[in-house]
């Protein structure tokens, strides 16, 4: 009996299961929306690296209700400048797609995916392709290294070459952002790189002694006559060190009691090579007291700043520590000092 009732239960699921399934596939009633794209994939063919490529799809409403496109969704290194959402029946509405060559080279397909409330084609994939070439090239590379000494200029260069051998002409360089100094030229026969024919011009780029300390990286555009690679994109990459590094660069001692001395430690590292730094003196406000530490000889050394015990409470001291150093770029190093006694 029990049996027979399991039985009963299961077969019951399965027709209500059945019957939900027919259900679901019912298709919708009604006009319904038809999506039709004209061109699903756009190939540009050869094309400059740099371009900037605009693809128009086309999408027509086969159907007799509008046709609603909900979503697009590109992926990466494509961007949607815009899109017609709704689109009447008998009407036809476009897709504008962007794709930027700069960071490409060689072949590429880039995929957008599109989402409709089309129930036979609730999303489809249309494709930007081309085929990106350096028509000029940047020897060895379009990337320029650096790792500076702040103080001692450095300088880089690349050899423009014509991929297809024609003669062109650079109009100038731009370098709207960082310290560079640029300069190119035309090479004469005798400088020229073999196996390349055409024209080859020389781009230096030098990042000056007066450059400020941090990281660099930057873009530059090198301007040509050549119809095929108007502008050439560079990178600029590296890093402008110190000649003394100072870590941390500030002494905060923060919130402190006064009933035991209390220090704090910073680091002088000599970036220079070849020469061995010494430090001269060092100075400090009251009630503060200093220490320097050798840690290797004429390279690197530790000052140790501390404050006494029995300093008055209700406090907030600040004052500068100066470290006379035997370098002639940076003779005084000055670093600030603030504490709070509770």
């Amino acid at each position: 009996m029990r049996r027979t009732m399991v039985l009963l239960v299961v077969f019951s699921l399965l027709s209500v299961w059945g019957v939900a399934q027919q259900t679901s596939e019912k298709p919708p009633e009604g006009p319904q929306p038809s999506a039709d794209f004209v061109q699903k994939i756009i190939d540009f063919g050869p094309v400059a690296k740099g371009e900037k490529l605009n693809a128009v799809f086309e999408v027509r409403n086969l159907g007799q209700a509008p046709l609603e496109i909900t979503q697009v969704r590109p992926t990466c290194g494509c961007t949607v400048a815009n899109f017609d959402k709704t689109i009447p029946p008998g009407g036809t509405g476009k897709i504008n797609a962007e794709v930027d060559t700069t960071a490409f080279l060689g072949p590429i397909s880039k995929a957008i995916i599109v989402f409709t409330n089309d129930p036979q084609m609730r999303n489809a994939t249309v494709v930007v392709k081309a085929d990106v070439k350096a028509f000029i090239e940047a020897l060895p590379r379009s990337l320029l290294r650096f790792n500076v000494l702040q103080g001692e200029p450095a300088t880089d260069k690349v050899t423009l070459v014509a991929s297809d051998g024609s003669t062109f002409k650079v109009l100038g360089v731009d370098a709207p952002e960082g310290p560079y100094q640029v300069k190119f030229r035309e090479l004469a026969q005798e400088e020229r790189m073999a196996n390349y024919s055409g024209s080859q011009w020389e781009v230096v780029v030098t990042v000056p002694g007066d450059a400020k300390e941090g990281m660099l990286n930057h873009k530059l555009t090198v301007k040509t006559d050549s119809p095929k690679a108007p502008e050439v994109p560079l990178t600029v990459s590296g890093l402008v060190r110190p000649i003394i590094q100072v870590a941390p660069a500030e002494i905060a001692f923060g919130s402190v009691p006064n009933d035991a001395p209390v220090g704090r430690n910073i680091v002088l590292i000599n970036n220079r090579q070849g020469f061995e730094l010494k430090i001269e003196k060092v100075e400090v406000g009251e009630p503060f007291t200093t220490e320097v530490v050798p840690l290797q000889a004429g390279q690197r050394f530790q000052v140790a700043v501390t404050l006494p015990a029995g300093t008055a409470k209700g406090r907030t001291l600040k004052t500068t520590l100066k470290i006379t150093t035997n370098d002639p770029t940076r003779k005084v190093i000055e670093v600030p000092v603030q504490a709070t006694v509770q």
